[in-house]
């Protein structure tokens, strides 16, 4: 009886380790949980009966109800090589019965021209992407999504598709002017503003075929010039971190209004697809050439037909100057516009008509927005004077077309639309005109497969 005695209570401390060992981990377990659901229960409340988030939501969704339906889906479609063997075989031996939907039509089709495009008709090589400029259905879009099209098929958000001819184009800025036979349009509205860096952005687009899709971002810088990616061209364009990918290229990029601020262009990208820096041409360099090619089906820019440098500080007060301008360095040709004003080495230009000059971009962007035989007033340093220059601006000249059309400054390091950075870890990273995202591999930086179906 002592024994027991002894033992029972060592046993029932025992006992009571024990359940605490193993029912306390799993109390301590139910308590915080409790804990943790009741905290994110109060949270989800707070979410709810927050208005702002609500606010800022149903925001977006106008957005997108409101720019829907001025974007536009872009097929190009363009044959084959002609020489393929296919095409010899169902020359020679007919097409394949299981594709055929009328033989015997097909073959009482007029013979006459190439004998092979008969059984080569355009077929879907990409898709990019548009936005409506007015109600006579002019659609605007990048040159590259359309350069190599032999058909062009547009297709709006409420499924109606239409073929589309081609207005005229401007290589230079990558834009081109698309036009369908169509009634009761809903064209964008054109942002009266600039945007600025940290404002919210929205692109429209199809990547990767993924129609009408949406994505928000910020403008992450502005101004963005000398990228190469517009080869011999005008570069201004306006760098976003709103997600866009082949298929993107020439939807609109717009602001918290549903305005049109910018038409998505590039991409830089270590592997041809996003990787958060995209970039957009503005509207502002857009519109006087969309004007232009509306009217008269292309472009027609001032050309001063001199060469031009960057001037620092240092290179200036060499001249003595001690402001900001650009120095020229000889025209182009003679009887340029420029060697009939008198312009030479080392003029610094400072301003045009009483508008500043700070870089060779300002000035050939200036004097590109005057039509030939416009008369404009430059205002120079020279010799440590001011002194002003009148000038006749004159045609873009066949010596110099492939020089940028205003003023030439040095070409940019490589040709083509690709322009490699410095490594970043192990990988470059690339700027590149996305493009179609293309039904088949291709290639060339940015273009993709379509998802499986």
């Amino acid at each position: 009886m002592t024994r027991i005695r002894f033992y029972g209570p060592s046993v029932l401390l025992l006992v009571t380790v024990l359940i605490t060992m193993v029912a306390g981990p799993m109390l301590v377990e139910r308590i915080a949980w409790a804990q943790a659901d009741a905290r994110v229960s109060l949270i989800k409340h707070s979410l709810i009966e927050n208005p702002s988030l609500a606010d800022l939501s149903d925001a977006f969704r106008k957005v997108a109800e409101a720019v829907e339906p001025s974007v536009v889906s872009i097929e190009v479609l363009a044959r084959s090589g002609r020489d393929s063997r296919n095409e010899i075989l169902e020359w020679w031996f007919g097409p394949r019965w299981d594709r055929e939907e009328d033989r015997h039509q097909r073959f009482r089709e007029d013979r006459q021209g190439n004998k092979f495009d008969r059984y080569n008709p355009p077929r879907p090589e990409g898709n990019g992407s548009g936005w409506v400029f007015d109600q006579q259905g002019h659609i605007v879009t990048n040159y590259h999504v359309i350069q190599n099209a032999e058909e062009i098929r547009v297709r709006f958000s409420d499924g109606a598709e239409y073929d589309a001819s081609l207005v005229g184009h401007d290589p230079k800025t990558d834009v081109a002017i698309l036009k369908v036979d169509a009634d009761n349009l809903h064209p964008s509205t054109i942002a009266k503003q600039p945007v600025r860096q940290g404002e919210i952005v929205f692109a429209f687009g199809s990547p990767f075929r993924f129609e009408f899709s949406m994505s928000q971002g910020i403008v992450s810088a502005t101004n963005r010039r000398n990228l190469g990616i517009i080869t011999r061209g005008y570069e201004d364009f306006i760098q976003s971190d709103a997600a866009i990918n082949p298929g993107n290229s020439g939807g609109p990029l717009t602001n918290i209004y549903g305005e049109v601020v910018g038409m998505n262009t590039a991409i830089a990208s270590r592997n041809g697809v996003y990787n958060g820096l995209g970039f957009a041409i503005p509207v502002d360099l857009m519109a006087p050439i969309v004007q232009q090619i509306i009217k008269g089906g292309k472009v027609r820019r001032g050309f001063l037909g001199v060469y031009i440098g960057k001037l620092d500080p240092k290179l200036a007060s060499k001249f003595g100057f001690e402001d900001k301008g650009v120095l020229v360095t000889g025209p182009t040709d003679q009887d340029s516009p420029a060697e009939k004003a008198g312009l030479s080495y080392p003029d610094i230009i400072t301003h045009v008509n009483d508008t500043r000059v700070r870089s060779p971009y300002e000035l050939q962007h200036m004097i590109a927005n005057f039509e030939p035989g416009s008369e404009v007033e430059l205002k120079l340093f020279r010799d440590g004077k001011t002194r002003t220059a009148t000038v006749t601006l004159e045609d873009v000249r066949p010596s110099t077309a492939d020089l940028v059309d205003a003023t030439a400054a040095p070409p940019p390091p490589l040709p083509g639309v690709a322009l490699p950075l410095p490594p970043l870890s192990s990988n470059n990273l690339v700027l590149s005109t996305p493009g179609c995202a293309a039904i088949r591999p291709a290639p060339a930086a940015g273009a993709a497969a379509p998802p499986p179906p």
